[in-house]
């Protein structure tokens, strides 16, 4: 019987900032997308400690600068750290699941993330939908570490086996897996949905009240007109703003004509 769901922040719980950081990144210095990957999230966050807390920021920021030959006076790190900030908010769809997941089951977040994520939940109050913060910066264990999963169930109380962990790194889930946790490979939400149905973490439910189209998509044409209504002094992140969600509104329109029959519940 499952008793907590762990997730993880990037890529699960919300967007993946980190990676749009490194692609503006290889567009403003012309490098290839892995060779920035490397330098930025194996070398500077994992083997100098970044994530860890090991190492401030100023360092993050100072090594890639050196590391893509860049200087300080061309780049604005003010607003290449908005630029992340803005892709790395949190899913509403996954924050229902997890506030809806909270009445039956211990919900935690488990991330390899850096005090960027203090500052994303200053904005989008994020903590304060988890009952345990098992976040890299704070306890000085990643996810590279297999350690992380034992700290994360004797501060929970709860056996492995009764752990179910939502990651999109497949590489973390097989750690999780071999330390006796389950595990899920996030690729997709109405995958993730099936699957805890299946484990019996969520129940189907017969009586499920449909949502009228209008209602559904509601939440994305705000968000289109709060991005057409921001003002930022930067065109770029203006722009990127609006491309973004843009791309939302197209996936959710791409996924409602997947579907010949129309269906979103109010709950899961």
């Amino acid at each position: 019987m499952i008793k907590a769901i762990l997730f993880d922040y990037g890529g699960v719980y919300g967007e993946e900032g980190f990676s749009a950081l490194l692609k503006r990144l290889a567009k403003i210095s012309g490098k290839p997308y892995e060779f920035i990957f490397s330098l930025a999230f194996r070398k500077i966050c994992i083997e100098d400690g970044f994530v860890a807390g090991k190492v401030p920021e100023e360092y993050f920021w100072k090594e890639i600068l050196r590391g893509l030959n860049l200087s300080e006076d061309k780049v604005d790190i003010n607003e290449l750290r908005e630029y992340m900030y803005e892709y790395f908010k949190p899913r509403d769809y996954m924050e229902k699941l997890v506030d809806s997941l909270r009445s039956s089951h211990v919900v935690g977040l488990l991330s390899d993330q850096t005090a960027w994520l203090d500052e994303l939940d200053r904005r989008y109050n994020i903590y304060s939908h988890f009952d345990y913060l098992f976040i890299s910066f704070k306890i000085g264990l990643t996810k590279h570490d297999p350690k992380i999963f034992d700290y994360a169930c004797e501060k929970m109380q709860i056996a492995p086996p009764e752990v179910y962990f939502v990651d999109d790194n497949p590489e973390n889930i097989q750690l999780a897996l071999k330390k006796g946790l389950k595990g899920h490979v996030y690729r997709d939400f109405d995958a993730l949905i099936k699957e805890m149905k299946e484990l019996g973490i969520l129940k189907n439910r017969n009586s499920r009240k449909k949502i009228p189209l209008e209602k559904a998509i509601k939440p994305y044409i705000k968000e289109l007109e709060d991005a057409l209504e921001l003002r930022h002094p930067s065109p770029t992140i203006y722009l990127d703003a609006i491309q973004y969600r843009l791309r939302l509104l197209k996936k959710f329109i791409n996924r409602v004509q997947e579907r010949y029959e129309f269906e979103i519940y109010e709950d899961f």
